[in-house]
């Protein structure tokens, strides 16, 4: 982790310093690889910090702080720019937010190093009453054998994709949707999505709570079940303002439901091969999460123009990716609420 965010820092300070686009590109390529070699490291540590009985509150929790600084960054970034654009030029006053994000980054290096206890690989946070030795004893890193997938972690990893599908392919296609059904400017739709956007700030981390109180599969079927139906409404609402509530209403639902599927994945995975496992998790994740935007592009681009009469009920076909998202979304949910159980 401490050197993922070393690479986060220098990397975003060589992004200011970039000459051209070409090796901005370049730049940012890299950035992205180091920027997962911290966040990935960072899941598997602090499952190894908490107590199972606290896992998803604490998992809660940090996505609570991600969607603030996710919505936040920007206008920080924006404010930095404008106030560095009456001290320099206008190109240079583009590259300070790059600095000034590479310092945050060694900020959070230096914070990590100095406060973070790092315990042994395994070491028992409250896992294992019954058996008080860190797995690391147990099991020496050299002696282990090759990682088994279980079929729950299989079913894990297809609903890490779907989901991955699911960010992907709703967050271009909303914009578009606003734009063309209801003729409204840019700024209008992306303070639309800013406000939908917040109202998951403090439902990630009540979810999480609550999961840890009654259980991952409940939370994952509220709120896997309500944002795939409030993704399939959306495209059928009448005006701004009904659009507006089943969007707000959706990310308020995968807020619900992110942090108890996260807290399942980490009840399902052994001790000693989090880091690993979580950074498969990921890649499907990520790939589903590219794999969405073309995909909802091309169909939304297909069926634009199109509607379908069933039983006297107009479906317009710009809605077609909040469909197919919907469908995918319902089936793997139930899937996993029907084949994984809950360990913890």
């Amino acid at each position: 982790m401490i050197w993922g965010l070393l690479g986060d820092a220098v990397f975003g300070a060589l992004t200011g310093l970039a000459p051209s686009w070409y090796w901005l590109l370049i730049i940012r390529t890299f950035n992205g690889a180091v920027t997962a070699a911290a966040t990935l490291p960072a899941e598997a540590l602090l499952i190894d910090q908490v107590p199972v009985d606290r896992r998803g509150e604490a998992i809660g929790f940090v996505a609570s702080c991600a969607i603030v600084g996710r919505n936040v960054g920007p206008a920080f970034g924006g404010a930095t720019q404008f106030m560095a654009s009456r001290f320099t030029d206008v190109l240079n006053s583009y590259r300070v937010p790059y600095f000034l994000d590479a310092a945050l980054a060694v900020f959070a290096m230096v914070l990590a190093t100095w406060k973070i206890d790092e315990k042994p690989i395994g070491f028992d946070t409250g896992d294992t009453i019954s058996d008080p030795k860190p797995d690391g004893l147990r099991k020496p890193l050299e002696k282990r054998s090759r990682v088994k997938f279980s079929r729950a972690f299989k079913i894990l990893l297809a609903c890490a994709f779907v989901n991955g599908i699911a960010l992907g392919f709703i967050l271009p296609t909303t914009a578009l949707f606003f734009q063309d059904k209801f003729n409204i400017q840019p700024v209008v739709i992306g303070a639309i999505m800013s406000v939908a956007g917040f109202t998951g700030i403090f439902a990630s981390w009540i979810a999480g709570r609550l999961s840890d109180k009654f259980g991952r599969k409940p939370l994952i079927a509220l709120g896997g079940f309500s944002t795939r139906f409030c993704g399939f409404v959306l495209p059928l609402t009448g005006n701004v303002e009904q659009a507006t509530v089943f969007l707000s209403f959706r990310i308020l639902s995968f807020n619900i439901f992110m942090p108890a599927m996260q807290a399942l994945r980490a009840d399902i995975v052994p001790k000693e091969d989090r880091g690993k496992l979580f950074g498969l998790y990921n890649t499907f994740f990520n790939a589903g999460d590219i794999v969405g935007p073309v995909m909802s592009t091309f169909l939304y681009d297909l069926y634009r123009f199109t509607t379908w009469d069933i039983g006297g009920f107009v479906m317009p076909g710009y809605g077609m990716p909040f469909y197919v998202n919907s469908v995918l979304g319902i089936l793997t949910t139930a899937v996993l609420l029907a084949f994984v159980k809950e360990t913890v």
